[in-house]
């Protein structure tokens, strides 16, 4: 439980460093009327914090990025993200999730091409986690998990250190 409440504390902070670039993407994309009421719908991410999908949305798409850009790198590279930082990613996708009922059907559908994007994105460069290696490594209780739970890195440092976290190497 103890790691689940770090794992939060980083995965939060991580949020508010990566968004910038990524919430001009979605203002290039969306009306203001749109941004507008993006921004008044609120996701709880802790017992003291409440994120905008707009923010969510944009560190999603960060944290698809980053993790697609290390697939190239060393492992002994010192900038390389690993699988916590996955788990992060996953977690924020969750909070999206959670967020998206709150929106109008028509905003709903616009934002929902948006992340489908990012989603597209995230599919490109993984795999379906046959062994479950995202379960053994997330010490968060257990529960039903989504599509993106269930995919992994197809390569690159990340994976390989799921395989490590997992006790499988």
């Amino acid at each position: 439980m103890e790691e689940h409440g770090i794992l939060s504390w980083f995965t939060w902070e991580a949020v508010i460093i990566v968004t910038d670039p990524n919430l001009s993407w979605i203002s290039e994309r969306l009306s203001i009327d749109d941004l507008d009421e993006l921004e008044r719908v609120t996701v709880q991410i802790s017992s003291q914090r409440n994120i905008t999908l707009t923010h969510l949305l944009a560190s999603w798409k960060a944290h698809v990025e980053k993790l697609e850009s290390d697939l190239s790198l060393p492992s002994s590279d010192r900038s390389v993200w690993g699988a916590h930082d996955l788990i992060a990613a996953l977690i924020i996708r969750d909070s999206i999730q959670d967020g998206i009922g709150a929106l109008d059907v028509t905003l709903r559908s616009r934002f929902g091409s948006l992340l489908s994007e990012i989603d597209k994105r995230f599919i490109s460069f993984t795999e379906p986690d046959a062994l479950l290696l995202i379960e053994k490594v997330d010490a968060r209780p257990k529960s039903e998990r989504e599509w993106w739970w269930k995919r992994i890195p197809a390569a690159g440092p990340t994976r390989e250190e799921l395989i490590l976290y997992s006790g499988l190497d």
